[in-house]
Order: structure tokens, then sequence, then C-alpha cells
């Protein structure tokens, strides 16, 4: 029986502004080596929006060792943005706010995140490309403007098994 693991929640975004903010975005910082920017730091001095790219589990990642709640400042290279915005406006507590890509014909490794809850939305999708679940089947998440609230305790990975890059804007809720 599948599980409702991912589900939309009452706050949404114009999409066409976000992925006219995140073209910006990517062309002034392109994604890095973990197909990732974070619009979020962990102190004012150090505005990098690489720091909160990868895995905290993996010390080839610049997240290394960090945790979600050492990211709360906001960075201002991305001042007078959807993504400042949202960050003003969002519902619950955040940590890390991202761009995220999984690359044509790409997928993540099965992992579960612990404790984290993770907000999605689409800037960059198809129906090719999908939330997989170890257990509980797959979940498309439409670039609607819609954020979706995702269970992470559950094994799963993205796949992206179509030819064009897929691309959300993520942001852990803690």
């Amino acid at each position: 029986m599948k599980k409702n693991l991912i589900t939309p929640i009452n706050f949404e975004v114009d999409i066409e502004r976000l992925k006219y903010d995140s073209a910006k975005a990517l062309e002034k910082f392109p994604f890095n080596n973990h197909n990732q920017i974070c619009f979020v730091n962990t102190s004012g001095d150090n505005l990098d929006p690489y720091e909160g790219t990868g895995d905290s589990r993996l010390s080839h990642c610049p997240m290394y060792r960090l945790k979600e709640e050492d990211f709360n400042i906001f960075n201002t290279a991305f001042n007078n943005t959807i993504f400042e915005e949202i960050c003003q406006h969002f519902p619950f507590k955040m940590g890390r706010i991202r761009l995220m890509k999984v690359p044509a014909k790409k997928c993540y490794w099965m992992h579960n995140d612990p404790g984290i809850v993770r907000y999605h939305f689409a800037v960059d999708t198809n129906e090719d490309c999908f939330i997989l679940y170890r257990d509980h089947g797959h979940y498309h998440i439409p670039a609607d403007g819609v954020c979706y609230k995702m269970d992470t305790d559950e094994h799963h990975t993205a796949v992206n098994a179509s030819r064009d890059d897929r691309i959300h804007l993520v942001i852990s809720g803690i």
C-alpha cells in the first residue's frame, strides 16, 4: 500500500518568477560538482553559495559535519529575489535552502534523512522525474509553484529518467 509521503502544503510561489530567479542565480553561481547552490550560510562572514552543498555525512562535501540548524544567515547575493521572499515568509523553521539538480539519466543514492523534513518546489521537471521510495512507490512533483512536503524518514532517492535536467528548490525543515 502506498503511503502519502509527499503532500502539498498551503504555500505557493509564482512559478515563472521562480524559474526566472533560478536562471539568474545560476548565471552568477553555476551548480558545483554536487549539483547544488545554497541560499543560506552559517555566518555573515562567509557568504559562499556552495557552503551548504552536498551531504553532511560525506567528508568530501562542503556541508560535512555541519547541521541544518547551523544555516540561518541569508546570503545577501540573493537579496531582492524570490529566494529571499521565501526565506522571509516560509511558515516553518528552515535550515538550508538549495537549488538541486539531478542531471538527465541520473539518480541520487538510496538514503534517508531522519528527523528532517524537506520541502520541494519543482523548477524544471517532467513526468520522467520522480522521488522513489524503497518501500512506497514513486511520486512526481510538478512545476506548479506549489510547495510539497516530503517525508525523508523513509529510504528514498530522486530519479531523473529523462533527457533533461531536473531542478528543485529544496528547503530543509528543522
